[in-house]
């Protein structure tokens, strides 16, 4: 059965000024042929992912781990200094080749936001039947809820403004389905929110508020990259938890990127552990949290005290930059205790293992730790 969600192949690369300097890699070729200017690494070298109907997928691991391009640039949605190589992205029967991303769109993304802004959404012109999918069927949730909002626009406007753009619903008719998105989300149903502007509005506030404009367009898919970042752990927990009753009454599948084990193991199905840009373990969460078959995974369970019975234990040394990755090896083998001669010979691939998959040469001999 086809996924609701999927991603395949996804290659990316960013921009890292001191590579010229190293100069101990070739700049990347993109799926069109170009070969990018000196200083561009590939740092996501193909990475595959898809969610179900109703089904929440975790993309987990330490920061700059390379989750959120993985999520992000599955729809073109990247930053200055990062563009997509390759790869397609499909939601149902629409399908959208990504290539290209940041760089090559800021002056068309300039031109459209001078025009309109719609949170958390897409609109790229260069393929509509993309952007009208994106639009009205997939909703977005951010690491900054009050940036991802135009600051001298109002905040009802801005999240009534793909129902303006896709629908034939009038004024009155869009600003009530707004309303009504605030209510659900547990901001006040009044004109005096709907008029508010997003400097006005504390960082909770503003997740909720980014969360309606989400809703009122009835998503099948959420998108959520980080969006309890920077919230004290008592509005954390009770936007985790409106997160939750609202994907289970509407029945939304979700992708969600996070470091958070234990938000991983409250709200996901299953978890992809993402290390060095590439997914280095995949399966469901009581399997991969119980019995993980890599060793970052169970580092990264011995990291967390919640998670872990008696002392801790700590993955040693730090996460190298996406940029540094070494090719032709394990990406993970400089920090691990188990590193034999194959894992510097050869970079494992990600492989089918115990109802899930694992990319570690000597996993089918290992007996790891995980949840205590």
């Amino acid at each position: 059965m086809p996924k609701l969600f999927e991603v395949r192949g996804l290659r990316i690369a960013i921009l890292d000024p001191e590579a010229a300097v190293r100069g101990t890699r070739r700049p990347p070729v993109d799926d069109r042929g170009e070969r990018l200017p000196t200083g561009w690494v590939e740092a996501i070298p193909g990475v595959s992912y898809g969610v179900d109907e109703g089904e929440t997928l975790a993309l987990i691991g330490e920061s700059a781990s390379g989750k959120s391009l993985m999520l992000l640039g599955a729809f073109g949605l990247l930053p200055q200094g990062a563009r997509v190589l390759g790869g397609i992205t499909t939601f149902r029967d629409t399908v959208f080749e990504p290539v290209g991303g940041g760089d090559d769109n800021r002056a068309r993304d300039r031109r459209r936001r001078a025009k309109r802004h719609t949170p958390g959404t897409v609109m790229d012109g260069t393929d509509p039947d993309w952007a009208r999918v994106v639009a009205t069927e997939v909703g977005f949730l951010f690491q900054n809820p009050i940036a991802s909002w135009t600051p001298i626009l109002e905040i009802g406007p801005q999240a009534g403004e793909v129902l303006d753009e896709y629908t034939d619903l009038t004024t009155e008719e869009i600003t009530e389905r707004v309303m009504d998105a605030l209510g659900e989300v547990h901001l006040p149903r009044t004109r005096r929110m709907f008029g508010a502007f997003s400097t006005e509005l504390s960082r909770g506030m503003g997740q909720r508020a980014m969360l309606a404009a989400a809703l009122v367009k009835a998503p099948k898919l959420l998108i959520a990259d980080e969006p309890l970042s920077g919230l004290d752990v008592s509005v954390s927990a009770a936007i985790l938890d409106l997160i939750k009753d609202l994907k289970h009454r509407r029945g939304m599948a979700m992708v969600l990127v996070t470091h958070d084990l234990a938000v991983v193991a409250r709200i996901a199905d299953r978890v992809a552990v993402v290390y060095g840009g590439r997914i280095v373990e995949e399966g469901p969460v009581g399997d991969v949290f119980g019995r993980p078959q890599h060793p970052y995974t169970s580092g990264l369970i011995g990291s967390v005290p919640s998670l872990t019975s008696g002392r801790l234990h700590p993955i040693p040394g730090e996460a190298i930059p996406l940029s540094a990755v070494p090719t032709g090896r394990c990406v993970f083998a400089d920090r691990c205790s188990f590193v034999d001669d194959v894992c510097l010979e050869s970079e494992p691939p990600l492989v089918e293992s115990r109802g899930g998959s694992v990319a570690c040469h000597r996993a089918a001999e290992l007996d790891l730790p995980g949840i205590g």
